[in-house]
């Protein structure tokens, strides 16, 4: 295997789990009247799986320590916010929606950390990892400033992040490019 691509391991959670996310999101979108309650959980699954594949990069070698601890807390926080709106539902929708707003706003500002602290991938890829996490972080913030809008219109807002989030994980699955290769000349030699 290339030295400079993900684990096969990593590239097939990054797939199913982009996929997966990809899938919930355009469910969201396709199917309004599922009522907004099932609308919000079906977007907090698939917080699940970004989440996941967050939690999931503690497992890569190549990274540094400082960007595994980054992700695995921000994966842990996403992680307890998507299940804590899989398991009670009956917090109201409205409530729902906040939590995860909260989720994908940690979510987002975790790509766009990670996207900016570790320049040694593809800039094409790079920006994409940055521009997800920013779109993510600029619509989570909207959907929290602005509670009075309709949940439907909110729970759709939050349906296109999880989507191009969803995007974003299977192309890097798809194409095992790596964030976390060390950039060239860094690598320690091997004694």
């Amino acid at each position: 295997m290339d030295s400079s691509r993900h684990p096969n391991w990593f590239r097939g959670l990054e797939v199913a789990f982009g996929l997966g996310a990809m899938i919930l999101g355009l469910l969201v979108l396709a199917f309004p009247s599922l009522g907004i309650a099932t609308l919000v959980v079906l977007l907090a699954l698939g917080l699940l799986f970004a989440s996941f594949r967050i939690v999931s990069i503690f497992g890569l070698r190549r990274l540094p320590a400082s960007l595994k601890s980054l992700g695995l807390v921000t994966g842990l926080i996403c992680l307890v916010l998507a299940i804590l709106a899989v398991a009670y539902p009956s917090l109201g929708a409205a409530g729902l929606v906040v939590i995860v707003s909260f989720g994908l706003l940690v979510y987002g500002l975790n790509r766009m950390l990670h996207g900016y602290l570790h320049r040694a991938t593809a800039d094409w890829h790079r920006m994409s990892v940055l521009g997800v996490g920013l779109l993510a972080v600029v619509l989570s913030v909207a959907v929290l400033a602005l509670p009075d809008l309709t949940l439907l219109t909110l729970a759709t807002v939050l349906a296109v992040v999880l989507i191009f989030a969803g995007a974003e994980m299977a192309l890097s699955g798809l194409t095992g490019v790596s964030r976390f290769a060390p950039a060239p000349g860094t690598e320690a030699k091997k004694s």
